[in-house]
């Protein structure tokens, strides 16, 4: 089979769309099949080239703010048109992408719907303000791709019941969840850190709780005070955070350890830790979630979207969102009971196995790419 997946995010991928389709192209390869990705191009970067037999396409990219993906997709269509006798399917992933003309069957993946997203932060930032301004554009977009996908599916049923917003009937989106690279993130024996902490992983973005999270350290050391909150990713809000660890007086406690594209490193950081923590505010299905649950590390994390589908109680700790208070009581509980930190962990570890590999994720993505490609041809 042949494949087009198109991305907004860079590649080599540095969150969780992006490691998204690579992993599943990736699989794809591994199987035998061809892939296609093309996403913005990037000062730097080659327009195009072939990577672990994955051929990335880079057209030219232009940040015209609030237009810079209707101008980016007259590229994109571009590249298509020459690659499209060669191809059998496009599969999209949003937010921000836009499908140029094509006579091939389309799948679209749906992470976050623009319109939840952009619900999700608040206006009280210059960040926030633009994301607000952007949300109409971006809206309208998707409601452009959404009504022409063959097919669509989500990461996480909250994502499938999001898309009534859009005059979608949830029970027409295929759910087929996100992946772990299973042979990368698993349980492992680690020597105990001289300093215990607890690890987040992301973008530093809105949305993400991070606020939250710091307010839930600032709790945690005043009665643990040997534990550290190490923190990993890079984006707008770093210098914020920054600042608000310094007014919280948390230097000695909180750490942000800026994008870490080692991925051997991070499995190891997740091992390593006490918990892994997401006070995520909005979310789709995190890849960082999935992989720390795979490595046999608890999980405490928001109940909301994603997180809803994976955890129960039996694999991971849920909390209220922006409830810092009742984030930090979890961590305080896993710190007092070594048993059920050692529970949960082997616990999140069978539910990645039974249902978040990337090699059964693939299969589903295959079933699907075949079932419309047939339809085409009927």
């Amino acid at each position: 089979m042949r494949i087009c997946m198109l991305i907004s995010t860079p590649l080599p991928a540095r969150e969780g769309i992006g490691f998204y389709a690579w992993n599943l192209a990736q699989q794809l390869r591994a199987q035998g099949h061809s892939v296609h990705i093309i996403t913005r191009g990037e000062r730097g970067k080659p327009g195009h080239e072939q990577v672990a037999g994955v051929t990335i396409w880079r057209p030219t990219f232009w940040p015209l703010y609030p237009f810079h993906v209707d101008v980016h997709s007259m590229f994109v269509a571009k590249v298509l048109r020459m690659l499209e006798p060669e191809l059998d399917v496009v599969h999209l992933h949003t937010p921000l992408v836009k499908l140029p003309p094509t006579t091939l069957p389309v799948l679209v993946t749906v992470h976050t719907p623009m319109k939840t997203d952009a619900a999700a932060i608040p206006a009280d930032t210059l960040l926030g303000w633009l994301v607000k301004l952007q949300a109409p554009f971006s809206v309208r977009l998707e409601q452009q791709l959404l009504a022409r996908a063959t097919t669509i599916t989500a990461v996480a049923h909250s994502v499938a019941d999001e898309l009534a917003a859009y005059s979608i009937q949830p029970d027409t989106v295929a759910v087929l969840g996100n992946g772990v690279d299973t042979d990368l993130f698993h349980p492992a024996a680690v020597q105990p850190a001289a300093q215990p902490y607890f690890f987040t992983a992301g973008r530093l973005a809105p949305r993400k709780g991070l606020e939250d999270l710091l307010a839930c350290a600032e709790l945690v050391v005043a009665q643990q005070p040997a534990y550290r909150f190490l923190i990993a990713g890079a984006g707008p809000l770093e210098r914020q955070l920054r600042q608000e660890v310094q007014r919280r007086g948390l230097q000695a406690h909180v750490q942000l350890l800026g994008h870490i594209s080692d991925r051997q490193r991070l499995a190891e950081l997740y091992r390593g830790a006490s918990a892994y923590v997401h006070p995520a505010h909005y979310e789709g299905l995190p890849t960082v979630l999935l992989e720390a649950m795979a490595c046999g590390t608890p999980v405490v994390a928001t109940a909301i979207s994603g997180a809803l589908d994976v955890l129960d109680g039996s694999n991971g700790l849920l909390v209220p969102v922006r409830q810092p208070h009742q984030l930090a009581a979890a961590l305080l509980k896993l710190i007092a009971q070594p048993n059920l930190r050692q529970q949960l962990g082997a616990q999140a570890v069978a539910t990645i196995r039974a249902r978040y590999a990337w090699s059964s994720v693939s299969q589903s993505y295959l079933r699907h790419y075949q079932s419309i490609i047939k339809e085409r041809s009927v």
